[in-house]
């Protein structure tokens, strides 16, 4: 067999260059080639910009422990599932609709979905409860679309009490359900007004069925106490203060941020509203409201007075909804926090470090001396250039340079001592301070 050489292929080639099929070929790849660039390029273009892909955790922002009403400024405005424009949206909302306001981040306000609004949970994690469902999970994902392709708009809590609206996807994984208070979104800040109204956080749940998506109040008062009411949880109630059969509130003067409890004769629900108080008159962080609804469901068991039932269900409601998530954000907030102090406080002791071993002094106010210990005469040593050393017992902690200062006067003494410290070789088992300043501690 011949040996194939390079003048060989390269004569191959010519030939095939010279040949008809060669330029037939050639365009075809030079179009082919054009349509791979325009590919490209319209990829690149599609990513920028894209919508926020689905995520684990619903994005949230800095709570608020006093929610306020407020009123959708302009024709359609846009409801999101995070504070950007990248975030989808999955609702539009008229001039002069209301919204609950939990929060913030920058220059977007974090709302409470509108309570005629749909939202989807995954079929796996609900059981049937009568004509609702209740979660068999513990913080379910909330979501706006049947699927994970958003950020979801909040977690339920294991045991929650969901509304269905008779709707379930084509394959029958997500079921749609009214929007709990904890399905929380997001609206720009330029487009919500602040209004006057007053909020009392123990209420939210029912200040949150009477304002509807498209604005205004309405349904039918739930008379508390009422023989007629039912226990509906998806009910919708009117606003608090339009129900003249409603309990008194207690009319002294609080301080902002705490809930105004109801005056009510029945002695359970007096004790049950008295631990709610006290709970949380607490640090938010150390909330726990376990106890509080173990006498909820005692109360929901054994009581026979209908209009009890529904308060208490009402209570635990705005419990879960409201109280428990805002509970455990602020956890995760304080535990951030607590992250980014100890990170910022190895920075400066590493800070400090640097400053010590390039000759400077400890920017901390509080420490008034860099080493304090014993003095003692060093004698001869070849490898440093010091008069006398430091000591802690039998550790040796620096050796000392006291340049113009007169070292033996402080010999058997304690002192403690400033100055500009000077890395050594590691074989003479301590660093040197050229000694600025010296007191003596002790004799």
């Amino acid at each position: 067999m011949k040996k194939t050489t390079g003048r060989d292929v390269k004569q191959a080639v010519d030939e095939f260059a010279n040949c008809a099929l060669f330029e037939q070929v050639m365009p075809c790849l030079h179009k082919c080639f054009l349509w791979l660039v325009a590919i490209g390029a319209i990829t690149c273009a599609s990513m920028l910009g894209n919508p926020v892909a689905g995520q684990d955790a619903p994005v949230r922002g800095d709570p608020t422990l006093q929610p306020w009403v407020g009123k959708v400024k302009g024709s359609l405005v846009n409801i999101r599932t995070g504070p950007s424009l990248n975030h989808y949206a999955f609702l539009r909302l008229r001039d002069g609709n209301s919204l609950i306001s939990l929060g913030g981040q920058g220059d977007w306000i974090e709302v409470a979905v509108p309570s005629d609004r749909p939202v989807w949970i995954h079929n796996d994690y609900l059981v049937p409860e009568g004509n609702y469902f209740k979660v068999n999970g513990s913080r379910v994902r909330l979501r706006a679309t049947a699927g994970t392709n958003h950020a979801p708009l909040g977690l339920s809590e294991s045991g929650q009490i969901l509304v269905p609206t008779g709707n379930v996807s084509g394959d029958g994984s997500w079921v749609e359900v009214l929007a709990p208070l904890n399905a929380h979104a997001w609206i720009h800040g330029d487009y919500i007004r602040r209004t006057d109204q007053e909020v009392n956080p123990l209420h939210l749940t029912r200040l949150h069925q009477s304002l509807k998506g498209q604005g205004g109040i309405t349904g039918v008062p739930v008379a508390i106490g009422s023989q007629g009411s039912t226990a509906n949880p998806g009910a919708t109630v009117a606003d608090e203060g339009s129900d003249p059969d409603a309990p008194d509130t207690d009319q002294e003067a609080s301080e902002p941020n705490t809930v105004t409890i109801p005056v009510f004769d029945s002695p359970k629900l007096k004790k049950l509203f008295n631990s709610f108080r006290d709970e949380t008159l607490k640090n938010p962080v150390d909330w726990n409201f376990s106890e509080i609804l173990k006498e909820v469901k005692e109360i929901e068991v054994t009581s026979e007075d209908v209009g009890e039932v529904e308060v208490v269900r009402d209570l635990s409601k705005t419990i879960q909804e409201h109280f428990m998530p805002l509970h455990r954000r602020l956890v995760e907030i304080q535990r951030q926090q607590d992250e980014a102090r100890a990170k910022r406080e190895l920075v400066r002791v590493k800070e400090n470090d640097i400053l010590r071993r390039t000759g400077h002094r400890s920017t901390n106010p509080d420490v008034k001396y860099q080493a304090v210990g014993w003095v003692v005469p060093l004698g001869k040593h070849r490898d440093v250039e010091a008069t006398h050393k430091l000591l802690k017992g039998n550790k040796l902690l620096y050796y000392l340079d006291g340049g113009e200062i007169e070292l033996d006067q402080y010999v058997n003494k304690r002192v403690g001592i400033v100055g500009t410290v000077v890395e050594q070789k590691p074989s003479t088992g301590a660093r040197l301070i050229h000694i600025q300043k010296i007191e003596i501690l002790s004799r």
